[in-house]
C-alpha cells in the first residue's frame, strides 16, 4: 500500500511538471522593490506567452493591485483616478518587457501588484500568483570610502554609493571637497539600481583631519549624508616662528622657542650664519651681546624642512663712542660725536664745562650722531658726553695747539723787529762818537765796537751771547752812562726771548 502510494504521488509530480513545461503563461519579477517616498520606483518585469502560431501586433498591458483596480492600463481612461498620472510602462511590452513605472511614490503604494496581459486574436492572462509588494523607506545611508592617508600634494580618491529605484531620476551627489567627480551606474537584482559618484582633488595641508562628507539628494527632497572618515594629509613644517621676549639687555640670557605646523610633527634644530648650534624646540642663549648674528629655526619631518625668518635680537646696551674729532679755525671750533646704544642716547658737548647747546642731532637705528659749533675762547679741550637708561660714557678732545700759534708769531716779530731797531741805533751812535774822538782813542772805540757787535752775534745754536763789558774811557767819558749794561744786558726784550728759537725766527721777522 505504501508503495502505490508512493508511486502515485511521482506521477503527480511529473503531470505537474509536465503541465508546467506546457504552460508559456510566465511572468519574471522581483519578490519586492524599495522605493522612496517623492522619488519614483520602477517594478521590473518580463513576461512570456505561448506560441500563438500566427503573427499577433495587438498588446495591452494592465497592472493590478490586490483589490483588482486597475492602477495601470493601455487605455489612461480605464486606470483609477488616484494612478492616473502615476503609472506607465517603462518596457516595451511587444518585447516581453511589462515593467512599471510609479512615480511619485506614496505612502499608500504599497501593493502587491501583478500583471495582465491581453493579445488581440490570440489570449489573455493574469499572472496573480506572481504578486509583488513595494517596502517603504523614509533615509538613506550612502556608503563612503576615501583615501586614508596621502602626501600633500598627492591626490585624494572618495567614493559615494547608493542604492535606488528611480534609474529615469538618479539622485543628485554633493561633496564637502571641489574636485573632479565621475558617475557610474550598475542595474542590480530586485528592481534596484546601483550609483557612484568618485571625487578625485589634490591633498593640501588644510585637508589634514578635517572629513570628507558626501550628500545625496533624491527625487522629492530626501537627502542621505555620509562621512566613514578625516583624511590624514602629511605635509612638511609650515608657519615655522620663534617666541622670545621682546627686549634683552647685553650680558642676560634669553630663551628662545620654535613652533611650527607638519605632520607628522617637526623635529627643531637652531642655525646662525655658519653651523647648526642646538637641537631642540627650546634654545637657551646664555650672555646674550649685541653682537649676536641672527638666529634661525629650523622645522624638520619626513616630508620636508622650512625655515623660521630671521631672528634679530632687540639687545639694550648702554652708549659706546665710536667717533669724536674735532677741528678749529681761528676762535671756531667744529666737533662730531658718534655714540651707539640701545635706546638711543642722549649726547651732548661741554667746553670748559659749559654745556653747548648749539648742536644738530641725526638718529639712525642704533647710531646716534652729534655735531657741534661753537666759539673757542680760551678753552683748550672739548668732552663728549652720552646718556641712556643703561648707562652713561664720556670722551675728551684737546684741541690742536695750533689755534695759539698766531699769537706766539706776533709776539716774536714784535720782540725781534725792537731788538733789531735797538742794535741799529746803538750801532750809529758809536760810531759817530769815535769819530769825533782823537786818534788815541780810535784804537779803543774800535775795539768797543766790535765789542758791541761781538755781543750781538749768535752761536750755532741760533741763541744771542751777551758782549764782554767794554774797557775804561777817558776821564771825559766816565761820567756818560754805560749803554751795553744799560740797554743790552739788562734790557727786558731780551729776557723775554725764548731760548729755543732758532735763526729762521729771525730770518722770517
Amino acid at each position: 500500500m505504501a508503495a502505490i502510494k508512493r508511486l502515485l504521488v511521482v506521477v503527480f509530480l511529473c503531470f505537474t511538471t509536465i503541465q508546467s513545461g506546457a504552460s508559456s503563461w510566465t511572468v519574471t519579477l522581483p519578490s519586492s522593490v524599495e522605493g522612496l517616498v517623492g522619488s519614483c520606483v520602477v517594478i521590473p518585469c518580463s513576461y512570456n506567452y505561448p506560441d500563438p502560431k500566427k503573427t499577433v501586433s495587438q498588446f495591452t498591458g494592465i497592472w493590478r493591485d490586490q483589490t483588482n483596480q486597475v492602477i495601470y492600463h493601455s487605455d489612461p481612461s480605464k486606470t483609477v483616478q488616484q494612478y492616473k498620472t502615476r503609472t506607465e510602462l517603462v518596457g516595451d511590452i511587444t518585447r516581453k518587457d511589462c515593467s512599471l513605472k510609479i512615480d511619485p511614490l506614496q505612502q499608500s503604494d504599497q501593493g502587491p501588484f501583478h500583471f495582465r496581459i491581453e493579445i488581440e486574436g490570440f489570449d489573455k492572462y493574469s499572472y496573480g500568483g506572481n504578486r509583488v509588494p513595494i517596502t517603504m523607506i523614509s533615509e538613506s545611508h550612502p556608503s563612503l570610502s576615501v583615501t586614508q592617508e596621502v602626501v600633500e600634494g598627492h591626490n585624494v580618491t572618495a567614493s559615494c554609493s547608493v542604492s535606488h529605484s528611480c534609474p529615469s531620476s538618479p539622485p543628485e551627489f554633493t561633496w564637502s571637497h571641489a574636485g573632479v567627480t565621475h558617475l557610474k551606474t550598475r542595474h542590480l537584482n530586485d528592481g534596484q539600481w546601483n550609483l557612484t559618484s568618485t571625487l578625485t582633488f589634490v591633498s593640501t595641508r588644510d585637508n589634514h583631519n578635517k572629513p570628507v562628507k558626501c550628500t545625496v539628494t533624491y527625487k522629492g527632497g530626501l537627502k542621505g549624508e555620509k562621512a566613514s572618515s578625516v583624511i590624514k594629509v602629511k605635509y612638511a613644517p609650515v608657519n615655522v616662528e620663534v617666541d622670545h621676549t621682546s627686549e634683552v639687555k647685553q650680558g642676560e640670557d634669553v630663551m628662545l622657542k620654535c613652533s611650527s605646523d607638519a605632520n607628522p610633527p617637526a623635529n627643531y634644530q637652531w642655525l646662525n650664519e655658519n653651523n647648526t648650534l642646538h637641537q631642540g624646540q627650546s634654545y637657551l642663549l646664555t650672555n646674550v651681546s649685541r653682537h649676536t648674528g641672527i638666529l634661525l629655526c629650523a622645522a624638520v619631518n619626513t616630508v620636508g624642512q622650512r625655515n623660521s625668518t630671521p631672528v634679530h635680537l632687540n639687545v639694550l646696551f648702554p652708549p659706546e663712542i665710536r667717533n669724536f674729532s674735532c677741528s678749529s679755525e681761528g676762535d671756531k671750533v667744529q666737533c662730531l660725536c658718534t655714540v651707539e646704544s640701545r635706546p638711543p642716547s642722549t649726547v651732548h658737548f661741554v667746553l670748559s664745562d659749559r654745556v653747548l647747546l648749539n648742536t644738530s642731532t641725526d638718529v639712525h637705528g642704533l647710531t646716534t650722531i652729534v655735531t657741534l659749533q661753537a666759539e673757542s675762547g680760551s678753552s683748550e679741550s672739548v668732552r663728549c658726553v652720552a646718556n641712556n637708561t643703561l648707562g652713561h660714557v664720556n670722551a675728551t678732545f684737546t684741541l690742536p695747539s695750533k689755534v695759539k700759534m698766531p699769537v706766539v708769531y706776533i709776539s716774536i716779530g714784535i720782540g725781534a723787529g725792537a731788538c733789531l731797531l735797538i742794535l741799529f741805533t746803538v750801532v750809529v751812535v758809536i760810531k759817530c762818537r769815535g769819530r769825533a774822538g782823537n786818534a788815541e782813542t780810535s784804537d779803543v772805540t774800535t775795539k768797543e765796537e766790535k765789542a758791541v757787535e761781538l755781543h750781538y752775534t749768535t752761536t750755532k745754536s741760533g741763541r744771542p751771547t751777551h758782549a764782554p763789558t767794554p774797557p775804561d774811557r777817558d776821564s771825559e767819558d766816565k761820567d756818560e752812562p754805560d749803554y751795553v749794561n744799560e740797554h743790552y744786558t739788562d734790557d727786558p726784550v731780551y729776557g723775554n726771548i725764548e731760548e729755543d728759537f732758532d735763526d729762521t725766527i729771525y730770518a722770517n721777522t
